[in-house]
């Protein structure tokens, strides 16, 4: 959990305002989908969308982010 918290660290340091911004992005995408309370009827177009930015700007956060553990060790 330590080497965790390390790499974190890093992360942040490391981190521009656009990393930042996309960090937010995803958490938003997280809480559009969470919290959809749009009827059955017309909830898959939406909670797509959010899934898509969701899962896309996870894997650009989460590289940036294995990147920097992979050179801190």
């Amino acid at each position: 959990m330590k080497e965790i918290c390390e790499c974190a660290d890093a992360f942040v340091q490391k981190c521009s305002i656009k990393d930042f911004a996309l960090l937010k992005i995803c958490l938003c995408a997280v809480g559009i989908m969470v919290g959809l309370s749009i009827p059955e009827k017309k909830r898959k177009w939406p909670l797509m969308a959010a899934g898509f930015v969701f899962i896309f700007s996870y894997i650009l956060i989460m590289a940036k982010f294995v990147k920097i553990c992979m050179d801190e060790r």
